[in-house]
């Protein structure tokens, strides 16, 4: 070790003047200014050590600052040779192909080129080498596993690359996710321009933020006088505020909610609506924003002839069909045990029904059908829902029936209403039904259960004769 390696800068440079001082003055001999000389080498050259050693230490600082920025960027960088070979590769780079960093070097990226991408790739990586591109490109990659990607060059170093000749370094960023969000917004607001159902889409505080051709012409409003506002502007006196307050909490609760809502029109003639709301979540589980589609039921209980079928109603009758019965019935359960109330299940069956269609044809048939839905549907109570199953059955489903006697009066009011005659071109037509009563909570709380408890009590009122009803069970009366 030098005598010297101990020594601070500033004492190595105060010696090698105090030794200058000493041979300018001329006052010791020629050996001495000599060995003092020769001190003064030593000295220097022990401070140019220290600056190569700290000029090293800088250099080799850099030279792991650019590695572990190179090998960490959140970017794909790849240098290719003139074929399009890979000479190296970052971190992401692997993660990109989906293997291991040593694996990939000297292999064609080529290969994991879309076929109908490839030539057009290679003249890209040329354009890079010899300088006359830096414009972005998108190409198509298949991984191993046969998923396809899309990916975007961002940054392009030409011609040296890291010291390769004939040679460019690449940096690529996955934009699939991108590109899918993209085609995924153009499809929904197609679909939102398109379906026949009213669409919102509301931000996370409710307030209108897009709307589709079919709300705007139920509602009668413009998209500039809904855009901003949140759908309570569309509120009729058909709700109190505890429904809407209930709506909040359930919407809050399970992220969804559906029912029957009234809404007012521009023209403010109140309007039902079957109301199907969602929330949407980011990925910090965060509501982003909601959904509500809106099936507009104020067309009346029965379609005309030529009105286009909805997807939630019955073509012929214009009543709910099977699928909104089981969406309105798991609804009214979910609200009946909460709040301990009590709801009916009705299944009617027309007696003898086919012998219309087969003596008098499937035309007469529908139109006893359509004329039958008219009278039930003046029996049930605003809110109730009446269904049409299958062929000549219906369903209705009665809320909150408080009193037990409503039920036994709506269904003695049905069978009465169908035993008048039905007009058709050739005189009249007789008809009965059969209503088979099922209560909840008592005879059930999962809609499965209550239909075939239901079916039950309509298979014994039939036993009784026509034009009969009967409950499920003994604890609510027994037939009219």
């Amino acid at each position: 070790m030098s005598e010297y390696t101990e020594y601070s800068e500033n004492r190595l440079l105060d010696e090698i003047e105090a030794y200058k001082e000493i041979i300018a003055s001329k006052s010791e001999s020629v050996f001495m200014r000599m060995l003092h000389e020769l001190q003064i080498q030593q000295m220097e050259l022990e401070l140019q050590k220290r600056e190569l050693q700290a000029a090293k230490q800088e250099l080799e600082q850099t030279r792991n600052l650019h590695v572990d920025w190179y090998d960490f960027a959140p970017f794909a960088y790849f240098t290719f040779d003139n074929r399009g070979s890979i000479l190296e590769l970052n971190l992401a780079g692997s993660a990109l192909l989906g293997k291991e960093r040593l694996s990939l070097l000297g292999m064609s990226f080529v290969d994991f080129i879309a076929k109908e991408d490839r030539i057009q790739f290679l003249s890209y990586v040329q354009e890079c080498i010899n300088g006359k591109t830096q414009s972005s490109k998108e190409f198509s990659l298949v991984l191993a596993d046969g998923k396809s990607i899309k990916i975007k060059t961002t940054k392009v170093f030409a011609q040296v690359a890291r010291g390769y000749i004939d040679a460019c370094s690449i940096a690529f960023v996955d934009v699939t996710e991108r590109k899918l969000s993209d085609l995924k917004m153009r499809l929904a607001g197609k679909i939102m321009e398109n379906t026949l159902e009213g669409i919102l889409l509301m931000d996370a505080h409710q307030r209108i933020v897009a709307v589709n051709p079919a709300f705007l012409k139920s509602s009668g409003y413009g998209s500039d006088e809904l855009i901003g506002y949140t759908p309570l502007k569309l509120k009729s006196d058909h709700h109190d505020e505890n429904f809407y307050t209930q709506m909040n909490a359930e919407l809050k609760l399970n992220d969804s909610w559906q029912g029957e809502v009234w809404n007012r029109s521009k023209n403010g003639d109140s309007f039902p609506e079957w109301m199907n709301i969602k929330a949407v979540r980011n990925a910090e589980g965060v509501v982003d924003c909601y959904v509500g589609v809106f099936t507009d039921q104020s067309k009346g209980s029965v379609l005309t002839e030529h009105a286009p079928a909805q997807p939630y109603y019955d073509p012929l009758t214009g009543l709910a069909n099977k699928s909104l019965l089981y969406d309105r019935m798991q609804h009214e359960l979910l609200q009946c045990k909460r709040g301990g109330d009590s709801m009916a299940i009705f299944l009617l069956d027309l007696n003898h029904f086919h012998e219309i269609n087969d003596q008098h044809g499937l035309t007469t048939g529908d139109h006893v059908l359509k004329e039958a839905a008219e009278r039930l549907a003046c029996c049930v109570r605003a809110g109730d829902t009446l269904s049409r199953l299958e062929g000549d059955e219906f369903v209705a489903i009665l809320h909150n029936i408080g009193n037990t006697d409503v039920p036994g009066r709506i269904a003695e009011r049905m069978v009465q209403a169908l035993d008048k005659p039905f007009k058709v071109d050739n005189g009249e037509l007789f008809v009965t039904a059969s209503v088979g009563i099922s209560v909840s909570p008592e005879d059930g709380d999962d809609v499965t259960e209550l239909l075939e408890h239901a079916d039950e009590a309509m298979f014994m009122a039939k036993q009784l004769g026509k034009s009969n009803f009967r409950f499920y069970g003994s604890g609510m009366g027994k037939q009219a």
